[in-house]
């Protein structure tokens, strides 16, 4: 196994900041790509594109899917690569795009990724300001594109676009309900960022389950990705008198959502979407102004079958910040390729979607995964795990 920064494959050693840098310098380039069959070459390679942002306030979601996907190729190439059905083997490399918070940047590095014949698809990106356009434009280009951590609606879905996670509109329905039930919530005030994709969904999504599940929504805030003062915002909240309070926000901007929330020195019960309180960035970031607040899952990290116990203790080892579903969401993404492989038995864009439509596998970290496409490409069986933070990365399943 590598250091922390590099990649290994086929003897050839890749430095993480390079291959990432490698992928970025041309996304100023608009490269529009024709249709690609995703012939691999003679070489044995199999390549996979991996937009993520790896900087800006959704930060610590695309690092984390980034590096887990990083242990995924590792162990398929130990374990002797993938052997299409006549015999021929190949070994996997990924490349890495920084697409930021910005869509464009996303469009022009999977534009980038379509126009080599190697590239059999492209992962992520974890943020939807960044998956969603990408939709379209896989359909357009015929290159899989398999999501792992985007959860924001898909208006439109084509048989070229995938995602591994768990999503909101399955999710939060189901732990809402659970947190309403056992708070106690009659009022709920919302904060939320307008610009992003899925931010906006969980926002609505409160607002649609509340006449369901017998609250109010007393508050409904909005702002933009980077804002720095939500005073005006807050006040508002304190003035409605919220039982609880739903923070949907990326986690560099929820990290200063919820400090601002606390030092005005409202204690109310914090409620967010997936998985993010329990990121120990949070945790620090807020001085534990999280302790005791709600969010979900898509597996129970405190209690891990062996399989993930194996990769959150060897990511752990490795990498700089510490493992959370995101990074066993990058690790499964890669995984969703190989056996869509294995299922067609060649090295093929268009056949690998094909795979990937009507689909049902476990992957070795225990996660089922299962596609029907159409009617759309969402993971029909996700589970979906309601926890309390009680530390720095730790928490108790309710």
């Amino acid at each position: 196994m590598g250091s922390k920064n590099d990649i290994r494959s086929k003897g050839n050693r890749i430095n993480r900041r390079r291959f990432t840098g490698m992928a970025a310098a041309g996304a100023g380039l608009a490269i529009l790509a024709p249709a690609i069959t995703g012939r691999a070459q003679s070489t044995g390679v199999i390549k996979l594109g991996h937009i993520q942002p790896i900087t800006g306030p959704s930060a610590a979601y695309g690092i984390r899917a980034r590096d887990g996907a990083i242990l995924a190729i590792e162990d398929i190439n130990k374990a002797g690569g993938f052997t299409d059905k006549s015999g021929k083997k190949y070994t996997f490399e990924m490349m890495v795009g920084d697409m930021v918070n910005d869509p464009r940047q996303a469009i022009i590095l999977f534009r980038q990724y379509a126009t080599d014949e190697a590239m059999i698809a492209s992962l992520g990106p974890t943020n939807s300001v960044g998956f969603v356009p990408l939709v379209p434009v896989a359909a357009q280009i015929k290159l899989p594109l398999i999501g792992n951590g985007s959860g924001a609606p898909i208006k439109e879905w084509n048989k070229f676009v995938y995602r591994v996670n768990p999503v909101a509109e399955t999710a939060v329905p189901v732990y809402l309900k659970k947190i309403v039930a056992r708070e106690n919530v009659k009022r709920l005030a919302v904060i939320y960022d307008q610009t992003q994709d899925a931010q906006a969904g969980d926002a609505e999504l409160c607002k649609k389950l509340a006449g369901e599940f017998g609250y109010e929504v007393v508050a409904f805030e909005a702002f933009r990705a980077n804002d720095q003062d939500f005073s005006p915002q807050i006040a508002k909240i304190r003035a409605a008198r919220p039982d609880a309070i739903y923070v949907a926000a990326a986690t560099g901007d929820g990290v200063k959502v919820v400090s601002q929330i606390r030092e005005a020195g409202i204690e109310k019960r914090l409620i967010t979407g997936y998985g993010s309180f329990q990121d120990p960035v949070y945790w620090d970031g807020t001085k534990g102004g999280v302790k005791g607040d709600y969010t979900w899952l898509g597996q129970d990290l405190s209690t891990p079958g062996p399989q993930l116990k194996s990769l959150l203790d060897r990511y752990n080892a490795r990498f700089p910040q510490e493992a959370t579903s995101f990074s066993a969401f990058g690790y499964d993404s890669v995984i969703a390729v190989l056996e869509g492989l294995k299922k067609v038995g060649r090295v093929d864009r268009e056949a690998l979607a094909d795979a990937l439509s009507d689909f049902d596998t476990t992957t070795p970290l225990g996660t089922r995964m299962t596609f029907k496409n159409p009617p759309g490409g969402n993971n029909t069986n996700p589970s979906v795990v309601t926890i309390q933070v009680t530390g720095r990365g730790t928490y108790t399943a309710v």
